[in-house]
């Protein structure tokens, strides 16, 4: 983690040498999270292959699921989800496979978090030794504004800055990171839980926060492939609301900066998100092509006929021999429609009159 901390600095300190004198901290930020997008973009693009190939499946995976419906059994559906897997191999494809970019950028994010952290580590280039030091000083000159442990370096630069004189010689040929945002508006280095105490501008960051996360992430999902339902359950709809909420706590209780930082990688996300699709389209089916494939998929699978007698009124691909005896002709008639029947070789009945052209599974 040592390498990735020392390169993702030695990046945001290229940032701020730019644009110090351009806009400062804030936009030096930006910068910083543009580039780190363009890296880790190559695994993003990883995800919408895997996507894009998934979506492409979603025909021939939805015929072999109409293919068990109305049965929910545990052997019904462990002989489903084996088809599916075969699908999948045959493809070439694997649903964890998108799994992998994320797990490859999640040490990536953490490093990114820490460089954040740590502007006197990163961006001023001072020691261990040396930060220890100048913690000491800032005890006595204002130790209520030292914090919590894992925001001292951002609170340090803030005493340095108002204390300039106390820290001349500590300092001396370092470049101290200015957080003002703005001129004199707002000072990054500031908690915006201070906009009770007249800092009022503060509250701009968390409701940003929030703002960029809750809308960034429903509009980046209407780029995205979406597998199963459309519509989101009441669970998820509750933690779509939850998680920014929680970012925007965070945003409220930790330095300005880091609420500006997560609204940055917010907004950067949904663009990405967008040139991504305009790049690896996520194919989609019109019913007319959703039935094609059902066709297909039924005419592929008439190596192994049934008979319709053999599928009514199961809910199970298990059963006793003394429940055929059970099967009525009535049952069997009302299943004419949705089962192919070879014994009569009519491929007429597959196509027209029935729900599905898909067969129902074979019973064992």
């Amino acid at each position: 983690m040592s390498i990735l901390y020392k390169a993702f600095g030695f990046l945001m300190k290229i940032c701020y040498d730019i644009f110090e004198n351009l806009g400062g901290y804030a936009i030096a930020l930006l910068a910083f999270s543009l580039l780190v997008q363009i890296v880790l973009f190559p695994f993003s693009i990883k995800q919408q292959k895997n996507s894009q190939k998934q979506a492409k499946l979603r025909p021939k995976e939805a015929a072999i699921r109409k293919k068990y419906a109305g049965r929910t059994d545990r052997e019904t559906q462990m002989k489903m989800n084996e088809e599916i897997q075969k699908l999948y191999q045959e493809e070439h494809f694997s649903p964890f496979a998108g799994c992998l970019p994320l797990l490859i950028q999640f040490p990536i994010i953490i490093a990114l978090f820490n460089v954040i952290q740590q502007p006197l580590t990163y961006i001023s280039g001072m020691d261990s030794d040396l930060i220890t030091s100048i913690t000491e000083v800032a005890k006595k000159v204002a130790p209520d504004m030292l914090g919590e442990a894992h925001n001292i370096e951002i609170n340090l630069v803030r005493i340095i800055n108002e204390y300039g004189a106390e820290f001349a010689n500590l300092t001396k040929g370092f470049v101290i990171p200015d957080f003002s945002m703005f001129g004199s508006f707002m000072d990054l280095s500031m908690v915006p839980m201070e906009a009770f105490n007249g800092h009022i501008q503060l509250i701009i960051i968390p409701v940003a926060t929030f703002l960029s996360a809750f809308f960034g992430q429903k509009l980046t999902r209407k780029f995205m492939y979406q597998p199963g339902a459309a519509t989101p359950d009441s669970g998820m709809k509750v933690m779509n609301f939850i998680m920014p909420l929680f970012s925007a706590y965070l945003a409220f209780s930790w330095p300005a900066v880091m609420g500006l930082y997560w609204t940055y990688r917010s907004i950067l996300a949904f663009v990405q998100q967008v040139l991504l699709s305009k790049m690896f389209p996520i194919p989609t089916f019109t019913e007319e092509e959703l039935k094609a494939a059902e066709k297909a998929y039924a005419a592929q699978n008439k190596s192994k006929p049934y008979k319709a007698s053999d599928n009514a009124g199961r809910k199970s691909l298990i059963f006793d021999d003394d429940d055929e005896e059970e099967t009525t002709a009535t049952t069997a008639k009302q299943n004419k429609s949705i089962v192919s029947d070879d014994d009569d070789g009519d491929d007429d009945n597959n196509s027209s009159g029935g729900d599905s052209v898909i067969p129902k599974a074979p019973l064992k």
